[in-house]
């Protein structure tokens, strides 16, 4: 009889223990992941990106390790008790519990389900919209910048020469101005998505503000303390350092390029490349301004969401970018920011203290910019402007860069560089900027900001005006 029993018991444990794995699966069936998603978790058990957050440190090594017949059961065993909060991805971001925990103390304090929350968010995120930027040549555009066609017109988006602009307002002045060289539009989420679809589409840049995911990151992360708790005290990110407030992308040299004139025998890194906690670069950040000029050292700070990458991308991934900023997810659900889900290579944060200017360059990929706190001014220019920006050749550790210094353009050494049309836009809380392939962009910190993007592919549109510089 006792015998009896303890099969039925056993039977009955068996039965539990299948029925939960199906319900798992078949929850985790319900969000679709684009197919090499798909294809990298079923050929790679061993990838658990999932589980990289160092800093959340009371994860068990048991969690982590994998040891054991029963290490992945007792994994999905544990995401049943715990909080799921409405943005969790089952492949890709944080199942930790104490990321579990923060959200679930937060979700319940910023609810985000009904129109009154929706107006809630609104209003904290435009309360920190403290500035207006006018127009300056708002009278001689034949369209409004605050409402645009429902195409692009002509020759969109204005831009005028770089002269005026800088003379305006200088590279290095972090001085708000009353009216700015605006030729990019600005759309509305709740009544101009389709506007911005169609002028997506056409692979032109514009800007988006509004959209609630948006609204809902930017409240949360705008809550004292919620960064701090969310970024850990001791983990080291990494953290770019310069003796002044330019910054310029580089790459380790190659014997190559020296060779071959390229690059100058003496040349040096531009910048440190260095990891420090959140809270040391925070103490860095808020300075007084009389620290913070052009001559003074600056900290960048950047975070990495790896995703698709893997956990090898960088080894202080943080894996919650996917569930913080849940409009950057690779979804089909994303379409105005996701072009290409598939190819998308991680998401990205730099966090800017005042000042911080990164130089001229053009990226090779479609790129999602949203700013979650702070101001952030952003200088562009059509690819066609290549030859006058005078780049940085390919094979150059900084290749794809304006050799100018536009806080003191050299016009005799580079008097080609005075042609060059720019427009301008600043970014506040809650904008997202949307840029297409090969399209150059300065950006200068006009304040504390955070600001992440991710990116979808590549367009060939603008292919052959940026191969006029050889690339």
């Amino acid at each position: 009889m006792l015998f009896l029993q303890n099969i039925i018991c056993f039977t009955f444990l068996i039965a539990i223990i299948l029925y939960v794995t199906t319900t798992l699966q078949d929850d985790e069936r319900k969000i679709k992941l684009p197919p090499n998603m798909l294809k990298k978790r079923l050929s790679n058990h061993n990838m658990r990106p999932d589980l990289d957050n160092p800093s959340f440190t009371d994860v068990s090594a048991d969690d982590t390790a994998g040891k054991g017949p029963f290490a992945n059961l007792r994994h999905r065993l544990k995401r049943i008790t715990q909080y799921q909060h409405s943005d969790y991805m089952p492949d890709m971001g944080d199942h930790s519990p104490p990321y579990a925990n923060l959200r679930k103390e937060y979700d319940h304090l910023l609810p985000s389900e009904t129109p009154a929350d929706y107006e809630r968010m609104k209003r904290s995120v435009h309360d920190m919209r403290t500035r207006t930027y006018d127009n300056l040549m708002a009278d001689e555009m034949p369209y409004d910048i605050h409402d645009c066609p429902d195409d692009p017109p002509p020759n969109y988006p204005y831009a005028w020469n770089i002269q005026d602009v800088l003379d305006n307002w200088a590279l290095d002045d972090v001085t708000p101005r009353d009216a700015i060289y605006q030729g990019v539009c600005i759309f509305d989420y709740e009544t101009e998505l389709q506007k911005a679809m169609n002028y997506r589409e056409l692979e032109v840049p514009f800007v988006i503000r509004d959209d609630p995911k948006v609204l809902r990151t930017v409240e949360r992360w705008s809550q004292e303390g919620y960064m701090q708790k969310m970024l850990g005290e001791n983990t080291r990110y990494r953290t770019e350092y310069s003796s002044d407030n330019h910054f310029m992308y580089w790459t380790k040299p190659k014997r190559k390029a020296i060779e071959e004139h390229i690059m100058e025998k003496n040349w040096k890194p531009p910048t440190d490349m260095i990891r420090m906690p959140y809270p040391e670069w925070l103490e860095h950040a808020n300075v007084t301004d009389d620290k913070l000029g052009p001559d003074h050292e600056h900290w960048y700070f950047r975070l990495i969401g790896c995703g698709a990458m893997g956990k090898n991308c960088d080894k202080d991934s943080s894996e919650y970018l996917f569930d913080e900023l849940s409009f950057f997810q690779p979804t089909d659900e994303n379409p105005l920011y996701m072009v290409e889900p598939q190819k998308q290579k991680g998401i990205h944060c730099r966090f800017g203290m005042k000042g911080v200017t990164a130089m001229n360059h053009f990226d090779g990929s479609r790129n999602a910019i949203v700013l979650l706190g702070g101001e952030r001014r952003y200088i562009l220019a059509h690819p066609d402007q290549c030859e006058n920006l005078n780049l940085f050749p390919k094979g150059h550790p900084s290749a794809r860069h304006s050799s100018v210094d536009w806080s003191n353009p050299d016009y005799k050494k580079f008097p080609s560089f005075k042609q060059t049309e720019v427009n301008e836009v600043v970014m506040q809380a809650g904008d997202v900027l949307y840029l297409p392939t090969h399209w150059f962009h300065t950006i200068i910190s006009l304040e504390l900001n955070f600001q992440c993007n991710t990116r979808s592919g590549l367009s060939l549109q603008y292919a052959d005006a940026i191969g006029q510089c050889g690339f």
